[in-house]
């Protein structure tokens, strides 16, 4: 049974219902005058109904069937055997399941205990209004306790199912007794479910024999059991034993229903009735309590049985046990508390943990027994979730195995998006596992402050703690921070490859991607794909193969994006990953635009927006909003600017700098909302979101905004080395495409000095190298020459926007790729300062050396060794000099390259090497280093600059 968290759980379908037509009418006439407005006396008109009536009597099949009849939204709570501790998650399920918000009670979460009980209760007027909350079989104190936070909401009727008719009379309820059937109507019930014909039809051979007669009257007016007994009249088999001394009716009519059922059958009967709660069942808590390690369809063929008997009777997809013969099977067979223990909380710790291995990749320890996880679908649990949460409200003392069920169940609420029944969770079982689990939920519904708080990212020993850390830094867009954190737990050559490994691998690939280092994400992402796969870990390999197909699409290879998408959707939606499916279809939103596809892509974006929206995914509505404001950039030039506008503010509630960098980026190029009409765009500066970029760690987005400032500028020789500065950034990811452009840019400006007539895009191609695939280079030709011609941007032609959204890099696939590891020896990069107490606006000189470790090819002497071209970025206010260097592999100083560094601040400042064969262009490693610059005023210095990234080879 599939099922929504957050969908309310409708009233049950009992099949075709017989009778009751007065309590019916009396049900009908309350629920109207529910809407009545209140008396002018002021008097609290009652909103409460009680059915009451022994065990049994069909008080339950009485609900459902009014509520189906007079067609109110309802909530069907099953409270059976539930106690006051139960009463806030409750509480917290009806309020996910009327459509609460998640971000309000997971902020109200860290709030103490008035607080958030306050919040709750005003989030319950606001949101359950007008409906039907049926609580089936609870006891007056629950339900009492529930009415104290549904007292002010308007139009909510609340019908109760007990066994109890007295303890209401404080609450105001309105009691409706629900009576055995009386001996006329019991015969016409038997006979109508054993063969549709009424009891007195002389016809029937039942009407005139002695026996039936005797069933009928065993069942006592209870419709489960007059149930049993038309199973025997259908089959006309008449009782095989007499009435033992002292047996009541309904013992004797289960009795004998038990007489007649396999040894399979009575087991399960037996464990069914051993359950600590009496709420209704699926086929997937028979098939584990039956036998965790056998074959579902025998399990599937007893439960049918039990089903034909009417012992077990199906309630619309899931299945009830009767407590009139859950109370004769207990009494015939005792079941010892240890067996209650092995039939509950056992198998629910079992089936947790192997959802949760599928879903974060943990390794289940040697005594797990039970289904493996790849062959579990997280969907099926849905039902279950409440009976989960009961195990815990339940619990005299709080054991390993309780702990085990917590820690399971948590990152299952976290993936399926159902925030009110995890914040339940954390508020009865606060585990370190289930504030991780609210904390990134919390990361997923943009609550960035929040997932900070709940989490312990203060623990840097702990390698959970690092890399949900490092992606709490992903989303907000600080992408250097994002890689300082990943450093110490991918930095360790130590570290066994294991599953915290490949999630901080996964941040790592995402990162790079987002800062448009093709090469360095492709990397990180096959290791992780490896690591995710060998841990079995379904969602995180679905994850990886996501991000994998955004540096498809950065790098133009759409035809592999699009499978990797396809690989990812299926992996995600077998683990119920809501919000992993929604950003699959961000994926393909952005494929269809790049195949030119409007039409679809416009369906496609409308209906992811929808989805991320219903997912509560701010930072995934926003992105979407973004490419859309992209695409409608050429054709309608309002409509982006306000999607601009949309993206920006969403982009702001949820924390992500990075997606806010681009929109300003993208909304300062478009021209004047006043000059649309001239030609030529009025310049607004580009100097802030430029701040922004390099401040976040985003060489991308910094070389486009350098471009851009150049590009935008009257053409001046002061601008060139501003032009360069874009120029090495661009080379220093590899970035043919965005070399390209730099050199148009260039071409244009020294024409417009030189006084020189326009020249041929052909001439301007040909220094680049060739075996670097550029995507659609018909485009970019004809988008340079439109360029050219036009004048530049003060001539009313700006560069594409779509041309910042492409890294064109030499083609490296998974084949080419030597992955990062412990398989050999290395060459490390040693960079070292020569100068102490590096000052602002002073040089420092910088040794950077390629030293082989023992047994590298490179380390021997000779001709052997290859030369090397470094090149030296600065991320922050700086100059390097000179801006490439060439080095051979060697621990020897004199075969290094040395550097000067100028810092044009104080503060910390980051620098980039990219290490390329001489000979062929090939990128070998990027490293990335750290120093601090002191006021000259202040002491002390640093020996050595402090390395913050190692990767590569």
């Amino acid at each position: 049974m599939v099922k929504d968290p957050r969908d309310p759980t409708p009233p049950p379908t009992f099949g075709e219902f017989f009778g009751r037509a007065d309590e019916l009418a009396r049900i009908g006439t309350w629920l109207k005058l529910r809407t009545a407005p209140p008396p002018p006396s002021g008097r609290i008109f009652p909103t409460l109904m009680v059915l009451h009536g022994p065990a049994g009597v069909g008080k339950s099949a009485l609900a459902a069937q009014a509520a189906h009849r007079y067609a109110v939204p309802t909530h069907w709570i099953s409270l059976c055997d539930a106690t006051l501790a139960d009463v806030e998650p409750t509480l917290l399920r009806m309020l996910g399941e009327s459509g609460g918000s998640r971000a309000a009670i997971v902020g109200a979460a860290l709030r103490d205990d008035r607080a958030f009980r306050r919040t709750l209760r005003n989030e319950l007027t606001r949101q359950l209004r007008d409906r039907l909350v049926v609580l089936d079989t609870a006891a007056p104190p629950v339900v009492r306790a529930l009415l104290t936070y549904l007292r002010d909401c308007r139009g909510l009727a609340v019908l109760v199912t007990s066994r109890h008719g007295s303890g209401w009379r404080r609450v105001g309820a309105r009691l409706l007794a629900v009576d055995p059937l009386g001996p006329e109507a019991s015969r016409d019930l038997v006979a109508w479910m054993a063969t549709g014909a009424p009891w007195t039809d002389r016809g029937t051979w039942y009407a005139t024999a002695s026996w039936p007669a005797s069933l009928v009257n065993a069942a006592q007016g209870l419709p489960a059991l007059a149930r049993i007994a038309s199973v025997f009249i259908r089959r006309r088999m008449a009782p095989r034993s007499e009435p033992r001394p002292g047996e009541s009716g309904p013992g004797r009519l289960v009795r004998l229903a038990l007489e007649d059922c396999t040894t399979d059958q009575r087991a399960l009967l037996r464990r069914l009735a051993a359950r600590t709660s009496g709420a209704p069942f699926t086929s997937r808590t028979a098939e584990l309590l039956c036998s965790p390690d056998g074959d579902p369809s025998d399990v599937r063929s007893v439960l049918s049985g039990l089903l034909a008997k009417e012992l077990v009777q199906r309630w619309d997809g899931i299945y009830c046990l009767p407590q009139p013969v859950a109370d004769v099977v207990r009494a015939a067979e005792p079941v010892s508390s240890a067996e209650v223990e092995t039939v509950t909380a056992l198998w629910a710790e079992r089936t947790l943990q192997g959802a949760a291995a599928a879903l974060d990749g943990r390794t289940l320890p040697e005594r797990h027994v039970g289904p493996a996880p790849e062959g579990l679908d997280p969907r099926e649990l849905v039902p279950h979730l409440d009976e989960f949460l009961s195990l815990l409200t339940n619990s005299a003392h709080r054991g390993r195995r309780e702990d085990a069920i917590a820690d399971g169940l948590a990152p299952l609420l976290a993936v399926l998006g159902d925030a009110h029944r995890l914040v339940a969770l954390h508020r009865l079982w606060p585990l370190l596992s289930v504030r991780r689990a609210l904390s990134s939920l919390a990361a997923d519904l943009g609550l960035l402050d929040q997932a900070g708080a709940l989490y312990d990212t203060d623990k840097w020993s702990n390698p959970d703690a690092v890399h949900h850390a490092a992606a709490l830094c992903h989303r907000s867009g600080r992408l250097s921070d994002a890689l300082r954190v990943l450093d110490g737990l991918l930095g360790d050559d130590t570290r066994p490859d294991d599953r915290h490994t490949a999630w901080a691998l996964l941040v790592l690939g995402a990162v790079r991607c987002d800062q448009g280092e093709v090469v360095e994400a492709e990397r990180a992402l096959l290791r992780a794909a490896a690591l995710h796969r060998a841990s079995g870990c379904r969602r995180g390999l679905g994850w990886t193969l996501l991000h994998s197909a955004r540096v498809c699409l950065l790098s133009g290879r759409d035809t592999e994006a699009g499978r990797l998408l396809d690989e990812a959707d299926a992996l995600l939606l077998s683990v119920a990953d809501t919000r992993g499916g929604n950003w699959v279809m961000t994926g393909r939103f952005r494929l269809a635009l790049r195949r030119g596809r409007p039409e679809t892509a416009d369906e496609l974006g409308r209906q992811v927006h929808a989805q991320h929206q219903r997912a509560g995914d701010v930072r995934g509505a926003a992105w979407t909003i973004l490419y859309r404001a992209v695409a409608d950039l050429e054709r309608d030039l309002h409509g982006a600017r306000g999607s601009l506008a949309h993206a920006a503010q969403l982009f702001r509630e949820c924390g992500d700098g990075l997606g806010s960098a681009w929109a300003e980026h993208r909304t300062v190029l478009l021209p004047s909302a006043r000059d649309e009409s001239h030609s030529a765009p009025v310049l607004v500066s580009l100097g802030p979101v430029w701040a922004r970029f390099g401040e976040m760690g985003c060489p991308l987005g910094t070389a486009w905004t350098e471009l851009e400032m150049v590009a935008r500028r009257r053409p001046s020789r002061l601008n060139l080395p501003l032009l360069d500065s874009a120029e090495g950034r661009f080379r220093a990811l590899g970035d043919v495409y965005g070399l390209v452009w730099t050199a148009a840019v260039r071409a244009a400006t020294l024409d417009h000095l030189r006084g020189d007539g326009p020249r041929m895009v052909g001439s301007l191609l040909a220094p680049f190298p060739h075996d670097i695939p550029i995507p659609d280079p018909q485009r970019l030709m004809r988008d340079i020459t439109r360029f050219w011609e036009a004048g530049g941007v003060l001539g009313g032609r700006t560069i594409p926007s779509h041309a910042r959204d492409t890294v064109a890099v030499r083609h490296t696939g998974p084949w080419f790729v030597d992955v990062p590891g412990r398989t050999g020896p290395h060459c490390r990069v040693r960079v070292t300062l020569l100068d102490d107490t590096p000052a602002e606006d002073t040089t420092a000189r910088l040794l950077l050396r390629v030293s082989p470790e023992d047994g590298h090819p490179w380390g021997a002497s000779g001709a052997d060794r290859p030369w090397l071209m470094v090149t030296a970025m600065p991320l922050t206010p700086a100059s390097v000099d000179p801006a490439s260097a060439l080095l051979r592999p060697s621990e020897q100083a004199v075969h290094g390259a040395e550097f000067t560094f100028t810092a044009h601040r104080t503060g910390t400042h980051r620098i980039r090497f990219t290490i390329a064969l001489e000979r062929t262009g090939t990128v070998l490693q990027q490293v990335e280093t750290e120093l601090d610059i002191l006021d000259h005023d202040e002491h002390g210095g640093l020996s050595s600059p402090e390395a913050v990234t190692h990767r590569g080879r």
